[in-house]
C-alpha cells in the first residue's frame, strides 16, 4: 500500500470545519488567515484523492468522505494532543519516570538522602531504581534501559561519558573483639594469618583486588568463599573469619555491630561514578538527579 504524505495542521483544519461549519470561523479558530486555511483543505483534498468539502455560495458541508474521516480521525488528535502534553509535562519535570541502574551498594547507602532531595523538588516524577552489579549498571545504560548509571568506573569507552566522583577503597571487616580492632591499618600481606572470606572468584571486586596482589607480587589470603554480600555479612557476624568488602558495602549491609580497618600496600579502591551514553541527552529531572548525586558521592568520596 501506497503511503500518502499528509499534515496534521490539514486533519485539524478539516475538523475545525466540521466543527464550526464556516471557513471564517474555522481559519479565526486556528488563527491563521482564510487563505492559509483553504489552502490546508485543498492540500488534504489532494492527498486523499478525493473531494472533503461540499462548497455552495449558501452553505460549506462536509462530504461523507470528508465526515469519515472527522469521525476516525477526531479521537486520534486528541490522543496526539494529550501525548505530547504528557510530554512537555515529563520535560518539565511535573510528570514521568526515570530509569536510573546503580550500585546496589550506593543505592543502599547513599540514595535516600538524594531522592528525598528530589522528591521536594520533583513530587510528581517517578523512579525505576535498576539496583544491580557494576558491570550488569554499564550493560543497562548501553542498551538503553536505563538513561544513566551508577556505577564501577572501568577503562575509556567510546560509547560512554563518565564522571569519576568517589574512590571506594576496599577494607577489612570484623566482629568487635578481633586482635585487628588495636591497628589502625592493615597490610594485605598480613591477612595471610586469618581466616579471610572472600566473594565468589567470578565477582569483579574480586577480579579487581586478585589483578592488584598479582601485580605487587602477594598471594591471594582467600580462605572462604561466598557468592552473596549479605552472606559474608553473616559469617562476620557470626565471628567465623573476617572478611575484605568495598567500604560502601560494609555501609550498605547496615553492619554497624561489625569494624573495618582500611587496607594498604597496595591501595585498592573501586572508581565510583555517573555513567551515560554519549548519544544521551538527559532530561531536565534527569539531569538535576545526575547532580544531586554526582554531589553526594563526592561528599562520601
Amino acid at each position: 500500500m501506497a503511503i500518502i504524505n499528509y499534515r496534521v495542521d490539514d486533519l485539524r483544519a478539516l475538523s475545525a470545519l466540521h466543527t464550526s461549519g464556516s471557513f471564517v470561523r474555522a481559519a479565526e479558530r486556528l488563527h491563521i488567515t482564510q487563505s492559509a486555511f483553504s489552502r490546508r483543505i485543498s492540500q488534504l483534498e489532494a492527498a486523499v484523492g478525493g473531494a472533503l468539502v461540499e462548497r455552495t455560495t449558501r452553505r460549506v458541508a462536509l462530504t461523507s468522505l470528508g465526515l469519515d474521516l472527522v469521525r476516525k480521525t477526531g479521537l486520534l488528535l486528541a490522543q496526539l494532543d494529550d501525548a505530547v502534553a504528557e510530554a512537555g509535562r515529563s520535560a518539565r519535570g511535573e510528570s514521568g519516570r526515570i530509569d536510573v541502574a546503580c550500585l546496589t551498594t550506593v543505592a543502599y547507602s547513599l540514595l535516600p538522602p538524594v531522592l528525598d532531595a528530589f522528591r521536594q523538588r520533583y513530587p510528581h516524577v517517578r523512579l525505576h531504581l535498576r539496583d544491580d552489579t557494576g558491570q550488569r549498571v554499564v550493560q543497562a545504560v548501553l542498551a538503553r534501559k536505563a538513561e544513566f548509571g551508577i556505577g564501577v568506573l572501568g577503562p575509556p569507552s567510546a560509547e560512554l561519558h563518565a564522571e569519576h566522583c568517589a574512590d571506594d577503597p576496599y577494607v577489612i571487616a570484623f566482629r568487635a573483639g578481633h586482635a585487628l580492632q588495636k591497628r589502625r591499618r592493615v597490610g594485605w600481606k598480613e591477612l595471610q594469618a586469618w581466616r579471610v572470606v572472600a566473594l565468589r572468584s567470578t565477582s569483579a571486586n574480586r577480579q579487581q583486588i586478585d589483578e592488584a596482589l598479582a601485580a605487587a607480587g602477594i598471594a591471594s589470603p582467600w580462605f572462604d568463599e561466598v557468592e552473596h554480600l549479605s552472606s559474608m555479612l553473616g559469617l562476620l557476624r557470626g565471628g567465623v573469619g573476617i572478611g575484605v568488602l568495598p567500604r560502601l558495602a560494609l555501609h550498605a549491609g547496615a553492619a554497624v555491630d561489625l569494624l573495618s580497618r582500611p587496607l594498604h600496600s597496595p591501595d585498592v579502591v573501586r572508581r565510583i561514578g555517573l555513567l551515560k551514553r554519549r548519544d544521551t541527552r538527559l532530561s531536565r529531572p534527569a539531569e538535576d538527579l545526575w547532580d544531586m548525586l554526582r554531589q553526594q558521592l563526592m561528599h562520601h568520596g
